[in-house]
Protein backbone atom coordinates (compact mmCIF):
# COMPACT_ATOMS: atom_id res chain seq x y z
CA UNK A 1 0.00 0.00 0.00
CA UNK A 2 2.81 2.40 1.01
CA UNK A 3 4.85 1.39 -2.04
CA UNK A 4 1.86 1.99 -4.31
CA UNK A 5 1.30 5.44 -2.79
CA UNK A 6 4.95 6.34 -3.33
CA UNK A 7 4.71 5.29 -6.96
CA UNK A 8 1.64 7.49 -7.46
CA UNK A 9 3.43 10.49 -5.89
CA UNK A 10 6.55 9.88 -7.98
CA UNK A 11 4.46 9.60 -11.15
CA UNK A 12 2.72 12.88 -10.33
CA UNK A 13 6.07 14.62 -9.72
CA UNK A 14 7.41 13.33 -13.03
CA UNK A 15 4.33 14.62 -14.86
CA UNK A 16 4.68 18.02 -13.17
CA UNK A 17 8.35 18.10 -14.13
CA UNK A 18 7.56 17.31 -17.77
CA UNK A 19 4.83 19.98 -17.83
CA UNK A 20 7.23 22.56 -16.38
CA UNK A 21 9.97 21.39 -18.74
CA UNK A 22 7.71 21.76 -21.78
CA UNK A 23 6.53 25.22 -20.71
CA UNK A 24 10.09 26.50 -20.32
CA UNK A 25 11.22 24.81 -23.54
CA UNK A 26 8.31 26.17 -25.56
CA UNK A 27 8.88 29.70 -24.27
CA UNK A 28 12.58 29.59 -25.16
CA UNK A 29 11.99 27.92 -28.51
CA UNK A 30 9.55 30.64 -29.58
CA UNK A 31 12.17 33.26 -28.74
CA UNK A 32 14.88 31.27 -30.52
CA UNK A 33 12.90 30.83 -33.75
CA UNK A 34 11.82 34.48 -33.79
CA UNK A 35 15.46 35.56 -33.58
CA UNK A 36 16.45 33.07 -36.30
CA UNK A 37 13.61 34.55 -38.38
CA UNK A 38 15.07 38.05 -37.99
CA UNK A 39 18.35 36.93 -39.55
CA UNK A 40 16.58 34.92 -42.25
CA UNK A 41 14.32 37.76 -43.40
CA UNK A 42 17.00 40.43 -43.01
CA UNK A 43 18.98 38.71 -45.77
CA UNK A 44 15.96 37.76 -47.90
CA UNK A 45 14.64 41.34 -47.72
CA UNK A 46 18.04 42.79 -48.64
CA UNK A 47 18.45 44.61 -45.31
CA UNK A 48 21.72 42.78 -44.64
CA UNK A 49 24.08 41.15 -47.15
CA UNK A 50 24.62 37.42 -46.57
CA UNK A 51 28.38 38.04 -46.39
CA UNK A 52 27.92 40.16 -43.24
CA UNK A 53 27.37 36.97 -41.21
CA UNK A 54 31.16 36.52 -41.17
CA UNK A 55 31.65 39.99 -39.65
CA UNK A 56 28.98 39.33 -37.02
CA UNK A 57 30.61 35.98 -36.25
CA UNK A 58 33.94 37.69 -35.59
CA UNK A 59 32.14 40.10 -33.24
CA UNK A 60 30.65 37.13 -31.38
CA UNK A 61 33.90 35.14 -31.16
CA UNK A 62 36.14 37.98 -30.05
CA UNK A 63 33.88 40.30 -28.02
CA UNK A 64 30.38 39.28 -26.96
CA UNK A 65 30.95 35.58 -26.11
CA UNK A 66 33.98 36.40 -23.89
CA UNK A 67 31.80 38.99 -22.14
CA UNK A 68 29.08 36.37 -21.61
CA UNK A 69 31.55 33.91 -20.09
CA UNK A 70 32.93 36.50 -17.67
CA UNK A 71 29.41 37.48 -16.59
CA UNK A 72 28.43 33.85 -15.98
CA UNK A 73 31.26 33.49 -13.46
CA UNK A 74 30.38 36.61 -11.45
CA UNK A 75 28.56 34.85 -8.62
CA UNK A 76 29.12 34.43 -4.85
CA UNK A 77 31.69 31.81 -3.86
CA UNK A 78 30.16 28.93 -1.88
CA UNK A 79 32.67 26.50 -0.28
CA UNK A 80 29.86 24.03 0.46
CA UNK A 81 28.93 23.97 -3.22
CA UNK A 82 32.53 23.36 -4.29
CA UNK A 83 32.34 19.53 -4.21
CA UNK A 84 29.26 19.43 -6.45
CA UNK A 85 30.81 22.04 -8.75
CA UNK A 86 34.04 20.06 -9.14
CA UNK A 87 32.01 16.89 -9.82
CA UNK A 88 30.06 18.41 -12.70
CA UNK A 89 33.21 20.02 -14.14
CA UNK A 90 34.81 16.55 -14.19
CA UNK A 91 31.67 15.11 -15.83
CA UNK A 92 31.90 17.69 -18.62
CA UNK A 93 35.65 17.22 -18.99
CA UNK A 94 35.10 13.50 -19.59
CA UNK A 95 31.83 13.55 -21.56
CA UNK A 96 32.55 16.14 -24.26
CA UNK A 97 35.82 14.51 -25.47
CA UNK A 98 34.07 11.12 -25.28
CA UNK A 99 31.22 12.44 -27.43
CA UNK A 100 33.83 13.86 -29.79
CA UNK A 101 35.45 10.45 -30.24
CA UNK A 102 32.09 8.73 -30.69
CA UNK A 103 30.97 11.36 -33.21
CA UNK A 104 34.08 10.75 -35.33
CA UNK A 105 33.29 7.03 -35.44
CA UNK A 106 29.56 7.59 -36.10
CA UNK A 107 30.17 10.14 -38.86
CA UNK A 108 32.23 7.56 -40.74
CA UNK A 109 29.73 4.75 -40.16
CA UNK A 110 26.90 7.03 -41.36
CA UNK A 111 29.03 8.11 -44.35
CA UNK A 112 28.82 11.83 -43.66
CA UNK A 113 30.66 13.34 -46.65
CA UNK A 114 33.98 15.17 -46.42
CA UNK A 115 33.42 18.91 -46.17
CA UNK A 116 30.55 18.31 -43.71
CA UNK A 117 32.00 15.75 -41.32
CA UNK A 118 33.78 18.19 -39.01
CA UNK A 119 30.67 20.31 -38.50
CA UNK A 120 28.53 17.18 -38.05
CA UNK A 121 30.88 16.05 -35.25
CA UNK A 122 30.94 19.49 -33.60
CA UNK A 123 27.14 19.80 -33.56
CA UNK A 124 26.66 16.22 -32.31
CA UNK A 125 29.28 16.64 -29.57
CA UNK A 126 28.35 19.98 -28.03
CA UNK A 127 25.05 21.33 -26.68
CA UNK A 128 23.21 24.62 -26.27
CA UNK A 129 23.72 24.79 -22.50
CA UNK A 130 23.42 28.57 -22.27
CA UNK A 131 20.35 29.93 -24.04
CA UNK A 132 18.26 26.82 -23.29
CA UNK A 133 20.21 24.90 -20.65
CA UNK A 134 20.23 27.68 -18.05
CA UNK A 135 16.45 28.34 -17.87
CA UNK A 136 15.53 24.63 -18.04
CA UNK A 137 17.98 23.75 -15.26
CA UNK A 138 16.58 26.60 -13.16
CA UNK A 139 13.01 25.38 -13.71
CA UNK A 140 13.80 21.77 -12.85
CA UNK A 141 16.43 22.04 -10.11
CA UNK A 142 16.27 25.59 -8.75
CA UNK A 143 19.17 27.96 -8.09
CA UNK A 144 21.60 25.16 -7.20
CA UNK A 145 20.86 23.40 -10.49
CA UNK A 146 21.46 26.66 -12.36
CA UNK A 147 24.77 27.14 -10.53
CA UNK A 148 25.83 23.61 -11.53
CA UNK A 149 24.95 24.40 -15.15
CA UNK A 150 27.21 27.45 -14.98
CA UNK A 151 30.02 25.22 -13.65
CA UNK A 152 29.43 22.76 -16.51
CA UNK A 153 29.97 25.65 -18.91
CA UNK A 154 33.64 25.79 -17.83
CA UNK A 155 34.75 22.60 -19.66
CA UNK A 156 32.03 23.17 -22.28
CA UNK A 157 33.33 26.58 -23.36
CA UNK A 158 36.98 25.55 -23.19
CA UNK A 159 36.42 22.45 -25.33
CA UNK A 160 33.86 23.93 -27.76
CA UNK A 161 36.18 26.72 -28.85
CA UNK A 162 39.29 24.51 -28.99
CA UNK A 163 38.31 20.89 -29.76
CA UNK A 164 35.14 22.05 -31.56
CA UNK A 165 37.12 24.51 -33.66
CA UNK A 166 39.59 21.77 -34.60
CA UNK A 167 36.68 19.58 -35.72
CA UNK A 168 35.21 22.35 -37.87
CA UNK A 169 38.58 22.92 -39.54
CA UNK A 170 38.36 19.40 -40.98
CA UNK A 171 35.82 20.78 -43.45
CA UNK A 172 38.22 23.26 -44.99
CA UNK A 173 38.85 22.61 -48.65
CA UNK A 174 42.28 21.04 -49.08
CA UNK A 175 42.91 20.58 -45.35
CA UNK A 176 43.57 17.17 -43.89
CA UNK A 177 41.99 16.30 -40.51
CA UNK A 178 43.74 18.10 -37.68
CA UNK A 179 45.40 20.73 -39.92
CA UNK A 180 44.42 24.32 -40.55
CA UNK A 181 44.36 25.39 -36.90
CA UNK A 182 47.17 24.67 -34.45
CA UNK A 183 46.34 23.49 -30.95
CA UNK A 184 48.11 26.60 -29.64
CA UNK A 185 45.72 28.91 -31.51
CA UNK A 186 42.75 26.69 -30.65
CA UNK A 187 43.46 26.77 -26.90
CA UNK A 188 44.85 30.28 -26.46
CA UNK A 189 42.01 32.35 -27.85
CA UNK A 190 39.88 35.23 -26.58
CA UNK A 191 37.17 32.91 -25.26
CA UNK A 192 39.47 30.70 -23.21
CA UNK A 193 41.27 33.80 -21.93
CA UNK A 194 37.89 35.08 -20.73
CA UNK A 195 37.38 31.71 -18.98
CA UNK A 196 40.62 32.23 -17.06
CA UNK A 197 39.59 35.79 -16.12
CA UNK A 198 36.12 34.63 -15.05
CA UNK A 199 37.53 31.81 -12.89
CA UNK A 200 40.01 34.20 -11.27
CA UNK A 201 37.19 36.65 -10.45
CA UNK A 202 35.06 33.81 -9.04
CA UNK A 203 37.80 32.37 -6.84
CA UNK A 204 39.11 35.72 -5.58
CA UNK A 205 35.66 37.34 -5.36
CA UNK A 206 37.07 40.62 -6.70
CA UNK A 207 34.17 43.00 -7.29
CA UNK A 208 34.26 44.86 -10.60
CA UNK A 209 33.38 48.55 -10.55
CA UNK A 210 29.97 49.28 -12.07
CA UNK A 211 31.62 51.41 -14.77
CA UNK A 212 33.41 48.24 -15.99
CA UNK A 213 30.67 45.73 -15.19
CA UNK A 214 27.85 47.52 -17.04
CA UNK A 215 29.42 47.48 -20.54
CA UNK A 216 30.46 43.83 -20.05
CA UNK A 217 26.84 42.95 -19.20
CA UNK A 218 25.53 44.91 -22.19
CA UNK A 219 27.88 42.98 -24.51
CA UNK A 220 26.90 39.71 -22.83
CA UNK A 221 23.21 40.41 -23.48
CA UNK A 222 23.96 40.75 -27.21
CA UNK A 223 25.36 37.20 -27.58
CA UNK A 224 22.10 35.24 -27.82
CA UNK A 225 20.30 37.49 -30.34
CA UNK A 226 23.42 37.86 -32.48
CA UNK A 227 24.13 34.12 -32.59
CA UNK A 228 20.51 33.35 -33.54
CA UNK A 229 20.53 36.05 -36.22
CA UNK A 230 23.72 34.58 -37.73
CA UNK A 231 22.02 31.16 -37.76
CA UNK A 232 19.04 32.65 -39.60
CA UNK A 233 21.32 34.38 -42.09
CA UNK A 234 22.96 31.06 -42.95
CA UNK A 235 19.57 29.33 -43.26
CA UNK A 236 18.52 32.00 -45.76
CA UNK A 237 21.07 30.67 -48.27
CA UNK A 238 18.83 27.70 -49.10
CA UNK A 239 15.21 26.58 -49.09
CA UNK A 240 13.61 25.69 -45.76
CA UNK A 241 12.44 22.40 -47.29
CA UNK A 242 16.13 21.50 -47.73
CA UNK A 243 16.40 21.23 -43.94
CA UNK A 244 13.82 18.43 -43.86
CA UNK A 245 15.59 16.62 -46.70
CA UNK A 246 19.04 16.82 -45.14
CA UNK A 247 19.91 13.34 -43.85
CA UNK A 248 23.05 14.57 -42.07
CA UNK A 249 21.04 17.15 -40.12
CA UNK A 250 18.70 14.41 -38.87
CA UNK A 251 21.45 11.97 -37.90
CA UNK A 252 23.46 14.66 -36.07
CA UNK A 253 20.30 15.75 -34.23
CA UNK A 254 19.57 12.14 -33.24
CA UNK A 255 23.07 11.70 -31.83
CA UNK A 256 22.92 15.04 -30.01
CA UNK A 257 19.44 14.69 -28.51
CA UNK A 258 19.15 10.97 -27.72
CA UNK A 259 22.20 8.76 -28.31
CA UNK A 260 24.82 10.79 -26.43
CA UNK A 261 22.59 11.73 -23.46
CA UNK A 262 21.78 8.02 -22.99
CA UNK A 263 25.50 7.19 -23.04
CA UNK A 264 26.16 9.92 -20.46
CA UNK A 265 23.32 8.71 -18.22
CA UNK A 266 24.55 5.10 -18.28
CA UNK A 267 28.12 6.13 -17.48
CA UNK A 268 27.16 8.52 -14.67
CA UNK A 269 25.14 5.77 -12.96
CA UNK A 270 28.33 3.69 -12.81
CA UNK A 271 30.19 6.36 -10.82
CA UNK A 272 29.85 5.55 -7.10
CA UNK A 273 28.73 8.41 -4.87
CA UNK A 274 27.94 10.84 -7.68
CA UNK A 275 25.26 13.20 -6.37
CA UNK A 276 21.81 12.85 -7.98
CA UNK A 277 21.59 16.61 -8.47
CA UNK A 278 24.84 16.52 -10.46
CA UNK A 279 23.52 13.62 -12.56
CA UNK A 280 20.22 15.43 -13.20
CA UNK A 281 21.72 18.82 -14.08
CA UNK A 282 24.41 17.25 -16.29
CA UNK A 283 21.95 14.95 -18.09
CA UNK A 284 19.45 17.70 -18.89
CA UNK A 285 22.19 19.96 -20.22
CA UNK A 286 23.83 17.19 -22.23
CA UNK A 287 20.42 16.54 -23.84
CA UNK A 288 20.12 20.10 -25.17
CA UNK A 289 20.12 20.79 -28.95
CA UNK A 290 23.19 21.73 -30.98
CA UNK A 291 24.86 25.03 -30.03
CA UNK A 292 24.16 28.14 -32.09
CA UNK A 293 27.86 28.87 -31.60
CA UNK A 294 28.63 26.16 -34.18
CA UNK A 295 27.41 28.53 -36.89
CA UNK A 296 29.77 31.37 -36.11
CA UNK A 297 32.65 28.97 -35.33
CA UNK A 298 32.09 27.66 -38.85
CA UNK A 299 32.22 31.21 -40.23
CA UNK A 300 35.46 31.86 -38.34
CA UNK A 301 37.23 28.64 -39.34
CA UNK A 302 35.82 27.79 -42.78
CA UNK A 303 33.36 25.06 -41.76
CA UNK A 304 30.06 24.09 -43.35
CA UNK A 305 27.87 26.85 -41.88
CA UNK A 306 24.78 25.78 -43.84
CA UNK A 307 24.83 22.34 -42.19
CA UNK A 308 25.41 23.96 -38.79
CA UNK A 309 22.37 26.23 -39.23
CA UNK A 310 20.22 23.27 -40.29
CA UNK A 311 21.28 21.12 -37.33
CA UNK A 312 20.73 23.98 -34.87
CA UNK A 313 17.26 24.63 -36.29
CA UNK A 314 16.21 20.97 -36.52
CA UNK A 315 17.60 19.85 -33.14
CA UNK A 316 16.01 22.86 -31.45
CA UNK A 317 12.66 21.85 -32.92
CA UNK A 318 12.96 18.15 -32.05
CA UNK A 319 14.13 18.77 -28.48
CA UNK A 320 10.56 19.67 -27.54
CA UNK A 321 9.90 15.92 -27.75
CA UNK A 322 13.25 14.47 -26.69
CA UNK A 323 14.01 16.49 -23.55
CA UNK A 324 10.80 15.44 -21.74
CA UNK A 325 11.66 11.85 -22.68
CA UNK A 326 15.16 12.21 -21.25
CA UNK A 327 13.63 13.78 -18.11
CA UNK A 328 11.93 10.44 -17.41
CA UNK A 329 15.38 8.99 -16.63
CA UNK A 330 15.80 11.33 -13.62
Amino acid sequence: MIQSRRQVIRRRLVLEMIHMDLAVLLSNLIGLFLLIGVGFFAVRAGILPAASSKTLSALLMKITVPATIICSMLRPFDPGFLKLGVSIVLVGTVMFPLFGGLSMVLSKLLRVPEGRRGMWCCCATFCNNGFMGFPVALALFGEEGLALTVMLSIPFNFLLYSLGAKMVCMDRSGDTPGQGLSWGKAVFNAINLSMAIGLALYLTQIQLHQAILSPIQYLSDATTPLSMIVTGMNLSQGKMTDVLRDRDAFTASGARLLAFPLVAWALMLLVPGLDKLVIGAALINLAMPAPAAATFIGEEHGGCTQLAARIVFLSSLLCLVTIPLVSLLL
